[in-house]
Protein backbone atom coordinates (compact mmCIF):
# COMPACT_ATOMS: atom_id res chain seq x y z
CA UNK A 1 0.00 0.00 0.00
CA UNK A 2 1.03 3.41 -0.75
CA UNK A 3 2.80 5.49 2.28
CA UNK A 4 2.73 8.82 2.94
CA UNK A 5 4.67 11.57 5.19
CA UNK A 6 2.77 12.81 7.88
CA UNK A 7 3.60 14.78 11.56
CA UNK A 8 1.61 12.69 14.19
CA UNK A 9 1.40 15.88 16.89
CA UNK A 10 -0.71 17.47 13.47
CA UNK A 11 -2.56 14.44 12.78
CA UNK A 12 -3.20 13.87 16.92
CA UNK A 13 -4.30 17.37 17.63
CA UNK A 14 -7.04 17.21 14.29
CA UNK A 15 -7.94 14.13 15.64
CA UNK A 16 -8.86 15.37 19.24
CA UNK A 17 -10.51 18.65 17.71
CA UNK A 18 -12.84 15.94 15.84
CA UNK A 19 -13.66 14.53 19.15
CA UNK A 20 -14.07 17.44 21.02
CA UNK A 21 -16.75 18.59 18.71
CA UNK A 22 -18.87 15.75 18.44
CA UNK A 23 -18.39 15.54 22.18
CA UNK A 24 -19.28 19.06 22.37
CA UNK A 25 -22.42 17.74 20.24
CA UNK A 26 -23.44 15.09 22.06
CA UNK A 27 -23.58 17.19 25.36
CA UNK A 28 -25.61 20.15 23.52
CA UNK A 29 -27.65 17.78 21.78
CA UNK A 30 -26.93 19.95 18.91
CA UNK A 31 -27.26 17.20 15.30
CA UNK A 32 -25.98 20.06 12.98
CA UNK A 33 -22.26 20.04 14.87
CA UNK A 34 -22.53 16.24 14.01
CA UNK A 35 -23.35 16.75 10.70
CA UNK A 36 -20.78 19.54 10.18
CA UNK A 37 -18.09 17.40 11.76
CA UNK A 38 -18.64 14.41 10.32
CA UNK A 39 -18.29 16.24 6.64
CA UNK A 40 -15.02 17.65 7.93
CA UNK A 41 -13.91 14.19 8.66
CA UNK A 42 -15.03 13.03 5.33
CA UNK A 43 -13.06 15.69 3.03
CA UNK A 44 -10.00 15.69 4.89
CA UNK A 45 -10.22 11.72 4.61
CA UNK A 46 -10.70 12.07 0.65
CA UNK A 47 -8.27 14.96 0.26
CA UNK A 48 -5.93 15.40 3.51
CA UNK A 49 -4.61 19.03 2.28
CA UNK A 50 -8.58 19.94 3.16
CA UNK A 51 -8.11 18.43 6.52
CA UNK A 52 -8.83 22.03 8.15
CA UNK A 53 -7.45 21.21 11.42
CA UNK A 54 -4.31 19.10 10.52
CA UNK A 55 -3.50 21.89 8.22
CA UNK A 56 -4.17 24.78 10.78
CA UNK A 57 -1.25 22.79 13.63
CA UNK A 58 0.82 22.40 10.60
CA UNK A 59 0.91 25.90 9.51
CA UNK A 60 0.33 27.65 12.35
CA UNK A 61 0.64 25.66 15.97
CA UNK A 62 3.44 23.91 15.02
CA UNK A 63 5.63 27.32 14.36
CA UNK A 64 4.10 28.98 17.35
CA UNK A 65 5.17 25.85 19.43
CA UNK A 66 8.38 25.55 17.71
CA UNK A 67 7.50 21.37 17.25
CA UNK A 68 11.07 20.10 15.62
CA UNK A 69 9.51 16.76 14.74
CA UNK A 70 9.96 15.29 11.89
CA UNK A 71 7.36 12.93 9.73
CA UNK A 72 6.62 9.66 10.01
CA UNK A 73 5.39 7.50 7.30
CA UNK A 74 2.26 6.18 7.68
CA UNK A 75 0.40 3.82 5.49
CA UNK A 76 -2.24 5.96 3.20
CA UNK A 77 -5.34 3.39 3.67
CA UNK A 78 -4.95 3.62 7.26
CA UNK A 79 -5.19 7.44 7.47
CA UNK A 80 -8.07 7.14 4.79
CA UNK A 81 -9.84 3.79 6.64
CA UNK A 82 -9.16 6.01 10.14
CA UNK A 83 -10.57 9.32 9.36
CA UNK A 84 -13.49 8.05 7.33
CA UNK A 85 -14.52 5.28 9.35
CA UNK A 86 -15.36 8.11 11.83
CA UNK A 87 -16.82 10.10 9.56
CA UNK A 88 -19.18 7.91 8.71
CA UNK A 89 -20.24 6.97 11.94
CA UNK A 90 -21.57 10.69 12.75
CA UNK A 91 -22.77 11.30 9.20
CA UNK A 92 -25.17 7.98 9.99
CA UNK A 93 -25.60 9.31 13.57
CA UNK A 94 -26.60 12.76 12.24
CA UNK A 95 -29.37 11.12 9.67
CA UNK A 96 -30.68 8.63 12.40
CA UNK A 97 -31.05 11.87 14.31
CA UNK A 98 -32.88 13.93 11.80
CA UNK A 99 -35.08 11.11 10.29
CA UNK A 100 -36.00 10.99 14.56
CA UNK A 101 -35.26 7.09 14.57
CA UNK A 102 -33.41 5.24 16.75
CA UNK A 103 -31.95 8.14 18.28
CA UNK A 104 -30.71 6.94 21.71
CA UNK A 105 -28.69 4.81 19.45
CA UNK A 106 -27.52 7.65 17.85
CA UNK A 107 -26.50 9.46 20.58
CA UNK A 108 -24.52 6.66 21.91
CA UNK A 109 -23.18 6.14 18.47
CA UNK A 110 -21.97 9.73 18.78
CA UNK A 111 -20.75 9.65 22.02
CA UNK A 112 -18.86 6.52 20.98
CA UNK A 113 -17.11 8.13 18.07
CA UNK A 114 -16.41 10.72 20.00
CA UNK A 115 -14.58 8.76 22.73
CA UNK A 116 -12.66 6.92 19.99
CA UNK A 117 -11.24 10.00 18.03
CA UNK A 118 -10.43 11.64 21.39
CA UNK A 119 -8.38 7.91 22.61
CA UNK A 120 -7.08 8.58 18.84
CA UNK A 121 -5.88 12.53 19.62
CA UNK A 122 -4.96 12.51 22.86
CA UNK A 123 -3.63 8.78 24.23
CA UNK A 124 -2.57 7.85 20.66
CA UNK A 125 -4.42 4.55 20.85
CA UNK A 126 -7.14 4.70 17.34
CA UNK A 127 -9.21 1.64 17.34
CA UNK A 128 -9.68 2.63 13.38
CA UNK A 129 -6.29 2.04 12.59
CA UNK A 130 -6.39 -1.15 14.87
CA UNK A 131 -9.09 -2.32 12.90
CA UNK A 132 -7.76 -1.22 9.71
CA UNK A 133 -4.13 -4.06 10.32
CA UNK A 134 -6.55 -6.66 11.73
CA UNK A 135 -8.49 -6.44 8.40
CA UNK A 136 -5.71 -6.27 6.28
CA UNK A 137 -3.81 -9.31 7.81
CA UNK A 138 -7.39 -11.40 7.38
CA UNK A 139 -6.94 -10.47 3.75
CA UNK A 140 -3.55 -11.24 3.52
CA UNK A 141 -4.03 -14.63 5.02
CA UNK A 142 -7.13 -15.39 2.95
CA UNK A 143 -5.01 -14.78 0.04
Amino acid sequence: MQQCSIYDNSLRFSRTIYGLLALLAFLFKCPWVVLFTGILMLIGAVLSEYNIFYQLHYWVLRKLLKDKSEPIKKEAGELIFACGMGGIFLIVGFLLLYFEKAVGFAWVLILLTSGMMLSAGIAGICMAAIMYAVFKKVIKKQQ
